[in-house]
């Protein structure tokens, strides 16, 4: 799928990069603090830290005292986080943490503490993303980065203590349940076409629907008799995930796309207008600055 999402995702989409950039956005900057705090694999640690580098999102340092490397997160890497808080929210909704059953996570405003509430306008200052208003645009062509070169899914540990990203990552944590759901909101609903858009081997596109419909995702409708098929059709769940999907488009349209190069171009059905998805504050239309937030946890 040569579009901006599929390149994201291709780079931030697995779940132990979430993982990493969770741990990242809470002030972790070393190795062996994501050894310590995820457990991770250090092969894996170290293939993800470099992938991320490669792409623009850590920058390599050296800390204060000059001993040791560390790991920053550069302005396209903090730009992340939005994306981040759009799928902390969705999560505590359907896929809700015990932390996050009895605590809600909120942000506010470094200086004047006003509480910030999240959400994917169309621009900066603009309105809040309608999805049945949406439409799109194609354009040229994109070289999409590859995803990882093994297919399997990754086992990922529980980690119940951190408010914004947990158990989603059991679901959506890897780059082909990304690329099946993309394919969804595009209206590709049976095997065949998901199949023939993705060239997914069909083993593993059976693993990711029968995962994607076990948590609730995604749900198997028949839509022929003799013999019986099915078709597999976007959730409540599913649709409340196009929030992200419209997050990391943004992110990616931002970082990863030049303006004229641009091979899906979302519009407004009703107006024309282009929609730049932005994670912003609904009040005031101010896109969020990870800079420029704290946050607090709130009994439910």
């Amino acid at each position: 799928m040569g579009n901006p999402v599929a390149r994201a995702f291709a780079i931030v989409g697995d779940a132990w990069t979430q993982l990493i950039l969770r741990e990242a956005f809470y002030g972790v900057r070393r190795f062996n603090q994501w050894c310590e705090r995820l457990g991770t694999p250090r092969s894996v640690l170290t293939d993800r830290l470099n992938r991320m580098t490669d792409a623009g999102i850590f920058i390599q340092t050296q800390s204060d005292t000059g001993v040791r490397t560390e790991y920053r997160l550069t302005e396209m890497g903090l730009d992340l986080f939005g994306v981040a808080v759009m799928q902390g929210q969705w999560e505590r909704v359907w896929a809700a943490s015990p932390l996050q059953e009895r605590y809600a996570i909120a942000f506010f405003y470094h200086g004047t503490g006003a509480r910030i509430h999240p959400a994917v306008l169309t621009r900066p200052f603009g309105q809040p993303v309608d999805p049945a208003k949406v439409g799109w645009r194609a354009g040229n062509g994109l070289t999409v980065i590859p995803p990882p070169t093994s297919r399997r899914r990754r086992s990922v540990p529980s980690v119940s203590d951190r408010p914004i990203i947990d158990r989603s990552t059991e679901i959506i944590g890897d780059y082909w349940s990304w690329a099946i759901l993309s394919a969804a909101f595009f209206r590709v609903r049976r095997f065949d076409e998901f199949h023939t858009t993705l060239g997914l081997a069909t083993n593993i596109l059976s693993d990711r629907l029968a995962r994607l419909t076990r948590h609730g995702v995604l749900e198997k409708r028949p839509y022929q008799t003799s013999p019986v098929r099915y078709e597999y059709r976007l959730t409540e769940a599913g649709r409340s995930l196009y929030s992200i999907v419209l997050a990391m488009l943004g992110w990616s349209q931002k970082w990863l796309v030049a303006d004229d190069e641009a091979p899906l171009t979302l519009l407004d059905r009703e107006t024309g207008e282009i929609i730049n998805p932005t994670v912003c504050d609904l009040t005031t239309g101010t896109p969020l600055n990870a800079r420029a937030v704290r946050w607090e946890l709130e009994r439910t």
